[in-house]
């Protein structure tokens, strides 16, 4: 599903839900490899803060942007949680970015999808990370190095992509 495609419903659900069509953010370049990482601090699914600024310099970093709207997304936990499971004990983290509209409703189904994963689930119901990234279509993973250099940009979760991922994270979490 593409990015203007989840806003567009994203944008739909809240107009008609909360009589309000919010301003949805304008597009930002898509990170590269070699580019430093947005930094961003923001809440946890569980009400805790996730501040990657915290996890740099000690853990490589998978982020993993999502929606319940995207069937592709959804269809890629299980793989994602074959990627946590292996490397977790070396230094990585993968944590996935929410970026459901802020609704009772909304949050129940990311709190369904959410207990199949076994890694971490922050919230980004602004689209304030997803802008800071440049993403534009879902499924879409940004790697990040201890140094906080990104390595690796997809915006496929295919199982080739998946492959290069956890083979870049094997070679960074022995370094």
């Amino acid at each position: 599903m593409s990015l203007r495609a989840f806003r567009f419903s994203t944008a739909a659900f809240l107009a008609v839900t909360l009589l309000v069509v919010r301003p949805q953010p304008s597009s930002a370049v898509t990170v590269a490899p070699g580019d430093r990482a947005p930094l961003f601090k923001t809440r946890t699914l569980e009400g805790g803060t996730f501040d990657l600024r915290e996890h740099l310099g000690r853990n490589v970093v998978l982020l993993n942007f999502w929606s319940v709207f995207c069937r592709d997304c959804l269809s890629r936990i299980e793989a994602l949680n074959k990627i946590n499971d292996l490397f977790q004990k070396r230094n990585f983290e993968l944590v996935g970015i929410a970026g459901d509209p802020p609704t009772d409703r909304m949050l129940t189904q990311v709190k369904k999808y959410a207990a199949k994963m076994h890694f971490a689930v922050i919230l980004d119901p602004e689209l304030d990370i997803y802008q800071s990234y440049g993403v534009e279509i879902i499924p879409f993973a940004v790697l990040v190095d201890k140094d906080g250099k990104v390595v690796m940009a997809i915006e496929s979760l295919d199982p080739e992509p998946l492959k290069s991922i956890s083979d870049a994270i094997d070679r960074l979490t022995k370094e």
